[in-house]
């Protein structure tokens, strides 16, 4: 076995147990350059464990947010003697250079209040032998690049170690991230007398962050599928070893093995290694910065969106990915929108906030994947047709079209997937029966079982490919099927907005009860949607007029930021009429018989702010 701990990098290990082991008196420092997520630091750390095993004694320091020398030593302090220098025991100071001449206090409560004092030029601390400065002493720096002090200035204070002391020491850094200076050469010529590249092993650094993983199961697994995790990292291109470290723990974080299993407790390697080549991608990609606040929602050009014919909108809501940088994504790995398994907004709660809600997680890979091996619908029957009898084929067929007749059909992904079927084999001459009454009933038992998403409120923001089941649409490219999923779309529309009479009855009731969430639901929830076109002008103004002032000023206010702001939707304009009718109201009430305050409100507070808003509206 080999004993070193990278091959592509043993020049370095043999280099450094020269520097270190030799007795000579070297009076330079060596420097470990390597890009940020190389994997240089974890190198480093399993090369010092080994020379500590060696009987060596390390003193390791992150520079790392340090913006003065004093933190610098105390942080060496506490690597040296980690009892004193722990969080109970606080010295401050430069002790190890000898140059503390005030008096060293010393917090053995973490209170911040000093328990004791130790007065005289010099702290008289006796360290233990196996503490002290010796050949058997190893210094090192990590972070130099990520230190707050000038870099030159860095160096020079290293210096001290190395030529007064004789301590022999490395320095890990980042030089890329370092602006180079005159005194910075200088004193980098001075001090260093060897520098190293550090070439990135990334085999072995995948590895060692799978060994780190605690779950011994999930280990065992992981390690079993590491051609596919190293080939999915090299995919994603986002060459960081600390965000692949920090995705790998996620992972273990999100995993249950109860997740993978079917009905009958086995585990399922087929649906985790999907999941797992999904989650690495999306986690790497999010850290990457690919998305825009959510995952999977791509930064979209309202130009480009315009110039695009209806059809080709309708292909890119099929396939799920919308715009070219979606695109762009969709070709990068090959995978559709419900290869990625899970639902927008499950993986925006997994990955961006944290939350595994185990219901969701296992419903959802059930509809996806189990539903379909332990209770296969008809249409799924029919995926491989072509690998079935005549007299099979057709007795399916029938069983297909019966599910529709008699509307029995409850999944989403059914319906989807049995109109697509029929029509594709009836565009291929594979059926003879007429199919135009069942998309009319398949329309209807859609927008019957569908399930509203207060989110989703018509068919720009419906992916309808995240209802596919992860299986492609037989009848994708076919007119009559693409006017059937504009159908589909727009039933569910119809029947968001059945419930926009008792949306516009709650906002009232928050007009009320709770004025700041009325602000957030006409300026965030519904910006984009002409939510008030459901409320009645009067009703409107009479509930301004009935709540207390405060909150009347708050929703007026919620209506300025509403119109002024340029929004995509531009939705003043769908609003106009209805904003004009609640100024024509206020006027009315104006002239009728009201009472003086009342009056005051109208006429000196509401309506000169709805007459700004209307001047002002952002009307694109």
């Amino acid at each position: 076995m080999s004993t070193y701990i990278s091959e592509a990098n043993k020049h370095i290990q043999d280099y450094l147990d020269y520097y270190f082991d030799g007795k000579k008196n070297f009076e330079y420092a060596v420097l470990l350059n390597g890009a940020w997520g190389s994997g240089k630091t974890w190198f480093v750390k399993k090369y010092l464990e080994k020379k500590e095993d060696q009987g060596k004694k390390i003193c390791y320091v992150s520079l790392n947010g340090i913006a003065k020398t004093s933190l610098i030593d105390e942080a060496i302090f506490k690597s040296i003697h980690p009892i004193l220098g722990s969080k109970g025991a606080k010295l401050a100071g430069q002790i190890l250079k000898g140059t503390l001449k005030a008096t060293v206090k010393i917090d053995l409560d973490g209170d911040s209040k000093s328990d004791g004092s130790i007065s005289g030029g010099i702290p008289k601390i006796e360290l233990p032998d196996y503490l002290k400065i010796n050949d058997n002493f190893i210094l090192v720096f990590d972070d130099l690049e990520r230190c707050e002090l000038k870099k030159e200035e860095v160096l020079g204070y290293i210096n001290y170690f190395v030529e007064q002391e004789g301590i022999k020491t490395l320095i890990v850094s980042n030089e890329e991230e370092i602006k180079d200076n005159d005194e910075y050469a200088r004193k980098k010529e001075k001090l260093i007398g060897a520098t190293f590249s550090y070439i990135e092993d990334q085999n072995l650094a995948i590895k060692s962050i799978l060994d780190e993983i605690s779950e011994v199961d999930l280990k065992s697994i992981l390690n079993s599928e590491i051609e596919l995790i190293t080939q999915t990292f090299n995919q994603v291109g986002y060459k960081n070893l600390r965000a692949f470290k920090q995705t790998i723990f996620d992972f273990e974080r999100f995993y249950k093995r109860k997740y993978f299993e079917d009905k009958d407790d086995s585990f399922d390697s087929e649906i985790f290694k999907k999941v797992l080549r999904a989650f690495l991608i999306l986690s790497l990609e999010n850290k990457k910065g690919r998305f825009d606040k959510e995952v999977l929602n791509f930064k979209s050009d309202l130009n480009e969106e315009n110039s695009k014919k209806p059809v080709d909108k309708i292909v890119e809501s099929i396939s799920g990915f919308v715009g070219e940088k979606a695109q762009e994504f969709k070709k990068k790995y090959q995978m559709n929108l419900a290869e990625y398994m899970f639902s927008k907004d499950l993986w925006d709660q997994i990955l961006n906030k944290n939350i595994i809600n185990d219901s969701l997680i296992s419903n959802e890979l059930y509809q996806i994947y189990f539903r379909l091996k332990e209770e296969p619908p008809t249409w799924f029957k029919l995926w491989h047709y072509l690998d079935l009898e005549q007299k099979e084929f057709e007795e399916l067929v029938k069983e297909a079209k019966l599910t529709i007749e008699n509307q029995s059909l409850t999944n989403v992904t059914d319906i989807l997937h049995t109109v697509s079927m029929l029509v594709y084999f009836k565009e291929k001459s594979l059926i003879f029966f007429s199919i135009e009454s069942l998309l009319v009933l398949a329309i209807n038992q859609y927008k019957k079982i569908v399930n509203l998403q207060e989110n989703i409120k018509k068919f720009g923001y419906f992916d309808i490919c995240d209802e596919s089941g992860g299986y492609g649409l037989y009848a994708r490219e076919l007119p009559i099927f693409q006017k059937f999923l504009k159908d589909i779309a727009q039933a569910y529309e119809d029947k968001y907005i059945e419930k926009n009479e008792e949306r516009g009855k709650l906002l009232l009731t928050l007009m009320e009860n709770d004025s700041y969430e009325f602000y957030q639901q006409i300026t965030n929830k519904f910006y984009d949607y002409p939510i008030l076109n459901a409320l009645e002008p009067k009703g409107f103004i009479n509930q301004l007029c009935k709540i207390n002032y405060r909150c009347a000023m708050s929703a007026i206010d919620g209506l300025k930021s509403r119109y002024t702001a340029h929004s995509q939707a531009k939705i003043y304009l769908q609003e106009e009429k209805w904003f004009e009718r609640v100024i024509e109201v206020t006027n009315e009430k104006l002239a009728q018989p009201i009472t003086i305050l009342e009056k005051h409100k109208l006429q000196d507070k509401f309506l000169p702010n709805l007459t700004e808003i209307k001047n002002t509206a952002y009307k694109g």
